[in-house]
């Protein structure tokens, strides 16, 4: 028993030893596997610092060699500034030495031609105050007209005068003269040849002489413009001819922001580089803007290098947008507030031709250009905006379009020829006006459209001629047609304006006129026909009561 005790004793001896051993076995596999996993953290740890200190060191040499380019591209760009400044000046030059040869000639030739018909308007006015209207008072008038024009011929004439070197300094101021006298010549045969043809088609869309701007030569660039400036864009590729395309390309300079933008987004951002990148870009810009010339071509930012370039700056590989926290989305757009809007106010202000209608339309263009990428707020484009206010203001201020009766008219025949000249190009710019419908606003074309101009000029002067039922129907419809898109025809964008009224007043007055003729025996054909065309301004007006009176009152079948 007691052998038994023992052995029993002994085997649960062994059993806790063996128990105590495989809890310790236990325990070392367990510290074992936790040894191994410290072992493979702290490797993982000194593959992460050797990974590190490989990237600070990678990114310390990328921020040194970026600061060395910084330093060096910003210096390089400050000396740069200077010559960019003084090509961008001298192109500024050129177009206003461009737009002003032009100018300078047709005020010349304006000043010429009413030079001459006023001093015939007058001679020809004393006879009628002092004589009467009579026939024969006519044929006086007929006379002392042509007499002051050979007076002023004269007068004109200028003589030899020989400076000290033996030239004749009035050679060059007679050679001008005679270049516009010649084109007046050419003016008025195009004027009578206009004149019969509208007598024998009765067609409202044919334009009367200095409506059409095809009779200038604004579109014409001169050899000399043309060789000044082919020769600094040439100067202008020179610029940055000195220096490495790392510094002299601009998708270089841009792939090295974009770089450090993408690899190191914090210090970037820190640095405040979307602040400073239009700075560093704008030069780039500047000498291809140079090329632009926004009143005589229609021209895409989207077909220019730096847009194509500096339009998806800072974009992530896979296309995705930019956030719209990020600064570098006002690129652009800054770009062209800071520079292209600035180029375009000075052209406006300095180089238009309002009475330009292809310049009208290139200036329009331009201006929606700009419009698409700065917000309403920007002062700039306020300033542009005023600046186009005012430049109409001042065409339509300085515009005179003659109210000579039909006596004068009658008594001096190239008083006619210039009072229709004068009204043509008074409805040109009315319809140049009114191309700005999508830009400006309606008060602002009310005011210098139908206030300023068809009240104060061009209706004052269809008046004068309202004898010549012919003629001041034609003329009335051109009238109607330069408002097209605004106030007449079916695409008007906006209601009928009250101040439509007194041009309403004369369709209705000139279609009385038409029906006391009509009474007094004129053949029926030639009444109905202007009828018509009064009845067809008034549907172009929106005004159907008074179109269907007037279809009624002469019979016209056809529909409104």
């Amino acid at each position: 028993m007691d052998a038994w005790s023992a052995m029993v004793s002994w085997m649960e001896g062994k059993r806790d030893t063996t128990q105590v051993t495989q809890e310790s076995h236990g325990r070392t596999i367990s510290l074992l596997a936790k040894a191994d996993d410290n072992l493979s953290a702290s490797l993982m740890n000194v593959t992460d610092l050797e990974k590190s200190i490989s990237a600070a060191g990678e990114k310390f040499i990328f921020m040194q060699k970026l600061r060395d380019f910084v330093s060096v591209i910003c210096e390089f760009l400050q000396h740069k500034a200077t010559l960019i400044e003084e090509l961008e000046e001298r192109m500024q030059k050129l177009h206003e030495a461009r737009a002003s040869v032009f100018l300078e000639r047709r005020t010349a030739d304006n000043d010429d031609e009413m030079m001459e018909v006023e001093a015939a308007v007058k001679a020809a006015m004393s006879v009628f105050s002092a004589r009467g209207s009579s026939a024969a008072m006519v044929d006086a008038a007929k006379s002392a007209a042509a007499a002051a024009l050979i007076c002023l011929d004269d007068q004109a004439n200028l003589p030899v005068k020989l400076d000290e070197f033996g030239r004749d300094i009035n050679l060059q101021k007679r050679m001008d003269m005679e270049k516009r006298a010649k084109a007046r010549q050419r003016r008025k045969a195009r004027f009578d040849a206009k004149r019969l043809s509208s007598m024998e088609i009765d067609s409202s869309d044919q334009k009367i002489e200095g409506e059409s701007s095809t009779d200038e030569s604004d579109s014409e660039k001169s050899a000399a413009y043309q060789s000044n400036r082919d020769l600094l864009l040439r100067t202008a590729e020179e610029i940055f001819s000195d220096a490495s395309e790392e510094y002299s390309q601009l998708a270089a300079v841009k792939e090295r922001f974009e770089t450090w933008k993408k690899e190191y987004f914090a210090s970037y951002r820190d640095a405040y580089m979307s602040l400073s990148a239009p700075a560093i870009f704008s030069p780039y810009v500047r000498l291809e803007l140079l090329k632009w010339d926004p009143l005589h071509e229609d021209a895409d930012f989207f077909d220019m290098k730096w847009h194509s370039l500096l339009f998806n700056y800072g974009l992530s590989e896979d296309g995705s947008d930019l956030s719209p926290d990020d600064a570098d989305t006002n690129l652009v757009p800054g770009l062209v507030e800071k520079i292209a809007i600035p180029i375009l106010h000075h052209e406006i202000a300095h180089c238009w031709d309002m009475l330009s209608t292809q310049e009208t339309k290139n200036a329009i263009s331009a201006t929606s250009l700009v419009i698409n990428y700065v917000p309403v707020s920007s002062e700039a484009l306020s300033e542009l905006l005023v600046a186009i206010r005012t430049r109409l203001a001042d065409a339509v201020d300085s515009i005179v379009v003659p109210t000579w009766n039909p006596l004068v008219l009658k008594a001096v025949p190239s008083a006619a020829r210039v009072a229709a000249y004068r009204f043509g190009m008074s409805v040109r710019l009315m319809r140049n006006i009114c191309l700005w419908k999508d830009i400006l606003a309606l008060p602002v074309l009310e005011k210098l459209v139908l206030d300023e101009l068809l009240c104060g000029k061009v209706l004052p002067h269809v008046r004068s001629i309202a004898s010549n039922v012919h003629d001041a129907v034609t003329r009335t419809e051109r009238i109607v047609a330069s408002l097209s898109g605004v106030w007449a025809g079916p695409s008007a964008t906006s209601d009928r304006s009250r101040k439509l009224q007194p041009l309403v007043d004369f369709i209705l007055s000139t279609g009385r006129t038409l029906e006391k003729r009509h009474v007094s025996g004129v053949t029926e054909t030639e009444t109905s026909g202007l009828a018509r065309r009064l009845k067809k301004m008034l549907v172009e007006l929106n005004d159907y009561d008074n179109a269907r009176d007037m279809a009624r009152t002469f019979h016209l079948k056809e529909a409104l």
